[in-house]
């Protein structure tokens, strides 16, 4: 395999701070709806509430009782009733949990509560229903369905986001009903995402059949809108080209839109029309309402919900020491028949006594797995923030170098009486918004590649949060390789790595920051036939006839987090094909310390 780069040696030990796939306990709230409940409705709120609960106990053929204590439905089903009430008797708070042990199917535990609460001066009231999963030792959290309950509670109150109501089917949007759309998408007030469907040109019936599963996935989290296909061009002219769709394509606009800012519109996901039709996109209303219920998941719940006062196992140890006082008090010449009464009054509190506490080791078991879980994600988020701050940090000094340089150069051409051209930018192409975009883009864009990476792998990265951050990072990432490759052809060839290109800077070149290339892997991974296995990516036969080689040249794109992206590349440049070869886009491949 011809190459006249000089390859380092790798290094004997290694301060990559990377963390990729490492394991880590999940948070089990894996479903969280938080619904305000309209002034109106409010004195019926407990009661229907309770009805809503009631019906989707029966939809499981479950008894239905809802007095205040804990019942053992069956030996799988724990129900727990807990009201609360002010000092003049009125109610302030319910909450309904129903747990089942799943255990002997190795799916663990899944615990669903609902939570009511009103607070009656400010006139805040709220419902809201949690799902949590416990898995099994060893196994991973489930992607639940949304609980029929919330289901029955979107229909049964009026919950309102903005100036829209929830609802369990899409919004219809036709040319008549824009400026309500576009009301919804840019109200202050508006908490969820908004998810926005484009018709397509064709008569589709995966696109339909995917809108309902979105919209199923999505109730109580989010709203979901169709966008009819005569209704397309008038939300264009509105919305504005940072946050149109076209027809077939799927948006989700996260809260506090700001329309014509070309940094908001990367905010809000798409989705287009070629992706959604690609086979390969497997689980797609699923993907699609990640960030909805990441977004739910972390959004801090209201304080009414987050700490409603439940009477706990106090009170009805209170009660105990009440009857056993009372008993201890009562005449020496009382009846045995008295007697008898007091003591098996005392025992019926007693067994109350120990099913709450029962209970309540159970939940304190539950409530430890999830401590731990969110220790860890603690943990994580803050390696994250801090290599976030460190990465904006190298940015603004970079920024502000860049800065001085444009305004000495500028000046140096006014005075070279040039001033058209010092004060007229340069045409730049934004950076693409997602992998599915980078994908049709790149080919078109830099001739000076050879791209052989799984586009699937790629465009997978889409579901992440950070994913149009990361498109763009690669995007820069493979415009400095496509820069390094055309250095490379012609009579003035860079003599060197792509790391030594990066620090040496040629004028007018495109590099990436130093920090963030890594031309060797360290010898644990050159040496594990695992991790060597998963960087052996494809090159056309003529540079090696296994079609494969191992690509251990890098780049960076993320330091933190369990996703941490890398382009894998390999340096053809003097070879058979003259060209950068990249053969991997996609998450952090396995090493030491990821396993």
């Amino acid at each position: 395999m011809p190459s006249r780069k000089p390859v380092p040696q790798a290094p004997r030990w290694s301060r990559d701070g990377d963390v990729g796939n490492e394991p880590r306990a999940e948070n089990p709230l894996v479903y969280r709806a938080v619904l305000p409940i309209p002034e109106d409705e409010q004195e019926q709120m407990f009661a229907g509430a309770r009805a809503c609960f009631t019906s989707w106990l029966e939809s499981k053929d479950l008894a239905t009782q809802l007095s205040s204590g804990v019942h053992r439905l069956t030996d799988a089903y724990t129900l727990t009733v807990t009201d609360s009430y002010d000092t003049d008797g009125q109610q302030t708070a319910l909450r309904l949990r129903l747990r089942e042990n799943k255990e002997d199917k190795q799916e663990g535990t899944w615990q669903t509560t609902l939570t009511s609460a009103v607070d009656r001066e400010s006139k805040a009231a709220y419902v809201g229903v949690d799902l949590e999963h416990f898995p099994s030792p060893g196994r991973r959290p489930i992607t639940p369905m949304p609980p029929r309950l919330v289901r029955e509670i979107v229909d049964h109150f009026t919950v309102p986001d903005g100036t829209i109501r929830l609802s369990t089917a899409p919004h219809l949007i036709g040319p008549d009903s824009v400026d309500l759309l576009m009301s919804a998408l840019t109200d202050p007030t508006r908490q969820l995402p908004l998810v926005l469907a484009a018709e397509p040109s064709n008569n589709d019936p995966d696109w339909e059949r995917l809108l309902t599963r979105v919209a199923r996935n999505l109730v109580g989290i989010a709203s979901v809108f169709r966008l009819e296909q005569e209704a397309v061009p008038a939300f264009q002219d509105e919305a504005g080209d940072r946050h149109d769709v076209f027809p077939g394509q799927l948006r989700t606009y996260l809260p506090d839109v700001a329309l014509g800012s070309a940094e908001d519109g990367r905010r809000h996901r798409l989705l287009t029309y070629r992706r959604l039709s690609d086979p390969t996109f497997r689980n797609a209303d699923v993907r699609i309402s990640m960030y909805p219920r990441q977004h739910a998941v972390t959004t801090p719940q209201p304080a009414l919900l987050a700490e409603p006062a439940f009477p706990g196992i106090g009170e009805v140890l209170k009660d105990l020491r009440a009857a056993r006082s009372q008993t201890a008090e009562s005449p020496g010449d009382e009846t045995v028949d008295f007697l008898r009464a007091q003591l098996s009054k005392a025992n019926g509190t007693i067994d109350k006594a120990l099913e709450e506490l029962g209970e309540v080791a159970s939940a304190r078991d539950l409530a430890e797995r999830s401590s731990r879980a969110l220790n860890g994600q603690l943990r994580e988020a803050t390696d994250r923030y801090e290599d976030e701050i460190a990465d904006h940090d190298a940015t603004q000094a970079q920024l502000s170098a860049l800065r001085h340089q444009v305004a000495f150069l500028q000046q140096r051409l006014v005075e070279a009486g040039r001033a058209a051209d010092a004060y007229t930018p340069p045409v730049e192409e934004p950076a693409p918004m997602s992998f599915a975009e980078l994908n049709e883009r790149v080919h078109e864009r830099m001739p000076h590649l050879l791209l052989t990476y799984d586009k699937g792998k790629a465009a997978d990265l889409d579901d992440d949060m950070k994913s149009s951050t990361w498109a763009s990072k690669v995007w820069d990432a493979l415009l400095a390789l496509d820069c390094y490759g055309a250095s490379n052809v012609g009579e003035q060839e860079f003599e060197g790595t792509f790391r030594d290109f990066c620090e040496a800077s040629p004028q007018g070149a495109r590099t990436y920051p130093l920090t963030r290339v890594a031309m060797v892997e360290s010898d644990s991974v050159r040496n594990d036939k695992k991790f060597r296995q998963q960087r052996m990516l494809p090159v056309p036969t003529e540079v090696d006839s296994s079609g494969k080689v191992f690509m251990e040249a890098h780049i960076k794109i993320d330091n933190k987090g369990r996703t941490a992206p890398r382009v894998h590349f390999y340096d053809d440049t003097a070879g058979a094909t003259g060209k950068v070869i990249v053969g991997y886009v996609g998450p952090h491949l396995s090493n030491t310390r990821t396993n």
